[in-house]
């Protein structure tokens, strides 16, 4: 039985659920799709729903339905044998594959199977089972490969991988150049999921329709898709699916404590938690709010990364309330091949940087102390939106970023919540932002008033005579170095904060443990591991962060292939070293290392002279 009309949502134990506020001592709630407008609220001047499709929004197509639009998939893939039957499976399983278009970031050596030339191997077979037809059948008889020419394959070596962030940077790379090339509408459907998926019949049909039922242009359907033993399957025979809400801190923010929901009738609004397992929406989401690609080695942080920055350019996350697509678990995760990408190029530095980058983004300890700096960085390409602000991310999420704490109040954000409304760009949801290619920084400017980034002194009238950049130079000399003393002071409590919050990440000691596993076995069985480059990088950069040594190189170094964008944000170049210190300090350090000396050679002196005595004893 499910309580409400609506469907019922878990909540935790009975203890958190007293917390939140609830009294149902089964850790249970009834869903209340209406909570999502009115937040309660009975009087009609309260109620605020999302944006639906407009008939200016849709470019000429019906406002519903699939009718002129392609659906896109992204699908990176590592040295993954299961990629051709992803393929397969999403091509024989749709309703409408001609309108199907894939992309594969594939990351192979030279000895792993090729994702599409496999395909075309196992639609022969099937073609040979069944003696041909349609899709379903293997297609018709003389079509060497059904649909070939509607997968695109983005080949790098698996040596030159950089983790999961890297690998979906380039698809978005890829997916903007089809956009430039009009192969790709903002109005047409995206989805994003992983190389060893299965799906249900007509999966395509139905995640259209389960979209439209969120009644919002701004929707991004994505949750951690449950696994393919449940394929036809009403789960416990209430539709069970998982419900994303909740976080820990690792090294960065990490969606964790999947919740769950039942026998929901729509799609339900989460607090803006989103999972790279399955994301489906309009295009224009995925065009507006591209994978970061400057964050090599990043495991932890890149899906909450991208949930800020989906909301702050307006967009809405919600649990599926159907499972049309699954993933294999055992066999994705069982093969050793599909998670070394830990041993790809990038050094420590880079993975520092990363952190620093993500920790910047999000105003969360450990990242550039600099307000000025800080924000360039959140209004280049790969940064926040300008629709909603970071205050309203944290508020809603109920995340305290600023202090790495899991939740701001003690209460998680898994049960009914009310839509956080939004000024739309007056370009419309279709307006894809622009940013120079070398520096990443906004092309469209001055911003418009309905923008969070809106400042009347750059963007008001006469916006253009002034840059951004000049009133800092007409600043009061004194007043500036006042300021600068505040900020250093500032400063000086913001890393002593961000060293004690440090102690609540357990990352560092799960690479220290895994390091210690890792060697044991080698001794036992007569051979020496190596810790992977992504464990040993995470425990350097994170020694670093304790250290207090502060480290930006650019953003990116030695990416493959130059795959990346030249000239990336520099934020800062602080120098290290004692040649870079003033000449007092210099003379100070020199004279305390020749104290040093003399004091060893004193004190070994002395040893000696005692060990030869009690030899005469």
């Amino acid at each position: 039985m499910t309580l409400g009309n609506y469907g019922e949502i878990f909540m935790g134990n009975p203890t958190n659920l007293k917390r939140a506020g609830y009294d149902d001592p089964g850790g249970n709630i009834a869903y209340d799709p209406e909570f999502e407008c009115t937040g309660g609220s009975s009087d009609p001047n309260d109620k605020q729903c999302p944006f639906e499709t407009k008939e200016s929004d849709v470019m000429g197509l019906e406002r519903t339905g699939r009718d002129g639009r392609i659906m896109h998939l992204n699908m990176p893939s590592f040295r993954d044998p299961l990629c051709p039957r992803t393929l397969k499976y999403l091509f024989t399983k749709a309703k409408r594959p001609n309108d199907i278009r894939v992309r594969v970031l594939q990351q192979n050596m030279d000895d792993d199977d090729d994702c599409l030339e496999t395909y075309c191997k196992m639609m022969a077979q099937l073609r040979e089972e069944t003696g041909g037809g349609d899709t379903s059948k293997g297609g018709p008889a003389g079509d060497a490969c059904p649909h070939r020419d509607q997968i695109f394959v983005h080949a790098i070596s698996a040596k030159d991988a950089a983790g999961p962030t890297y690998a979906r940077g380039l698809i978005g790379q890829d997916m903007h150049a089809a956009y430039v090339n009009n192969e790709i509408s903002p109005q047409d459907f995206c989805m994003s999921t992983d190389s060893h998926m299965d799906f249900e019949p007509e999966w395509d049909e139905k995640m259209v329709n389960m979209w439209e039922q969120t009644k919002n242009e701004y929707a991004v359907l994505s949750t951690y898709v449950a696994s393919i033993e449940q394929l036809g399957v009403n789960l416990n025979g209430v539709h069970e699916v998982p419900h994303l809400c909740m976080v820990t801190f690792t090294s960065q923010v990490r969606t964790t404590a999947t919740k769950c929901a039942r026998n929901l009738v729509k799609p339900k609004l989460t607090n803006a938690v989103w999972g790279a397992g399955l994301s489906f929406s309009k295009c224009h989401a995925e065009l507006k709010v591209p994978v970061d690609p400057h964050t090599p080695g990043i495991f932890d942080g890149e899906e909450f990364n991208r949930a800020a920055r989906f909301f702050t350019y307006g967009y809405d996350v919600y649990t599926p309330n159907r499972v049309f697509v699954l993933h294999d678990y055992h066999g994705s995760q069982h093969n050793p091949k599909t998670s070394s990408w830990g041993h790809g190029t990038f050094s420590h530095e880079d993975l520092h940087n990363a952190y620093y980058r993500l920790n910047t983004m999000l105003d969360i300890p450990g990242g550039e102390p600099d307000e000025q700096k800080a924000l360039q960085l959140r209004r280049s390409r790969f940064g926040l939106g300008d629709r909603r602000t970071l205050d309203q991310l944290i508020e809603f999420s109920g995340v305290d970023l600023r202090h790495k704490k899991a939740t701001i109040d003690g209460k998680n954000r898994c049960g009914n919540l009310q839509w956080v409304p939004f000024m739309e760009h007056p370009k419309g949801v279709n307006f894809i932002p622009t940013f120079d290619d070398t520096t990443e920084e906004p092309l469209d400017l001055p911003y418009d008033k309905s923008s969070v980034w809106y400042d009347p002194h750059f963007d008001g009238a006469g916006a253009g005579i002034i840059s951004r950049g000049m009133i800092v130079d007409e600043k009061d000399p004194k007043a500036e170095e006042l300021r600068h003393a505040e900020e250093k002071t500032a400063h000086a409590a913001f890393k002593e904060e961000a060293k004690q919050l440090a102690g609540n990440s357990h990352h560092a000691d799960e690479h220290k443990r895994l390091a210690a596993a890792l060697e044991e076995e080698g001794a036992e069985s007569g051979r020496k591991e190596v810790v992977s480059s992504a464990a040993a990088a995470a425990l350097k950069a994170e020694q670093m962060n304790e250290e207090g040594v502060v480290v930006f190189p650019p953003l990116l170094r030695g990416s493959p292939q130059s795959a990346l964008t030249k000239g990336k944000l520099f934020l800062s170049q602080k120098k290290h070293g004692i040649e870079h210190l003033p000449i007092q300090i210099k003379i100070a350090v020199v004279i305390l290392i020749f104290g040093l000396i003399a004091a060893l050679i004193t004190s070994g002196s002395g040893r000696g002279r005692r060990k030869k005595n009690s030899k005469k004893r």
